[in-house]
């Protein structure tokens, strides 16, 4: 390991190296590093599909975070491969980058139906592209496609408490890891609209 903990970090935050997350997606929901990006580790073209990611960003220098040693030297294998530089693999999960004095963020969830029985304490964020909209959306919604949400976080209220939700609670998962990053209160709902309908919960049509 070339640099600290807090130094890698740090260069995580100014955007000269990425952390990459290799654990699985629930997993980095469950806890994460702020601004870790999440890459669940596959042996099938996961080493140059991350690097050519990195590099449309002009980032090619990584720290890894696994949650074993097996997974975090292939991935790190994977990247040197693809002339990505790994400058430190944690690899005991949480605990080895808390004990690296690493901060932790989590983002709770909620199913539709604890959704319905709370709508009045949770401001939706609906993260789905405006055509999918048109199936009906959560009374009260915010709108915000999920490619517009980093540059209108300032839209949001840090006092309000949001639950993020999409199709299948996929994307809103990715969404609401973002704003927890942020320090918002957020939760993913599970399951996503998909389950909201089939819940048969009361919807809203966008206007036209």
């Amino acid at each position: 390991m070339t640099d600290s903990a807090q130094e890698l970090l740090e260069q995580s935050r100014q955007g000269t190296l990425a952390l990459i997350d290799v654990r699985t997606t629930q997993a980095h929901t469950n806890g994460h590093v702020p601004g870790s990006v999440s890459a669940p580790f596959s042996r099938d073209g996961w080493g140059p599909a991350v690097a050519d990611w990195l590099r449309s960003r002009s980032v090619t220098r990584v720290g890894i975070l696994a949650d074993n040693p097996v997974v975090g030297r292939a991935a790190g294998e994977a990247l040197q491969a693809e002339q990505v530089t790994v400058h430190a693999v944690f690899d005991r999960g949480p605990s080895s980058w808390q004990e690296a004095g690493l901060p932790i963020v989590s983002v709770p969830s909620l199913t539709a139906d604890e959704l319905a029985r709370q709508l009045d304490t949770r401001t939706v964020i609906d993260v789905r592209e405006p055509y999918e909209l048109r199936s009906g959306i959560v009374p009260g919604a915010l709108t915000i496609p999920m490619g517009q949400l980093v540059r209108r976080t300032s839209e949001l209220d840090r006092t309000a408490r949001y639950a993020v939700i999409c199709a299948t609670g996929n994307r809103s998962q990715s969404a609401a890891s973002y704003l927890a990053d942020q320090g918002f209160q957020v939760e993913n709902v599970r399951g996503g609209m998909a389950l909201w309908l089939a819940g048969r919960h009361p919807v809203d049509y966008p206007k036209s």
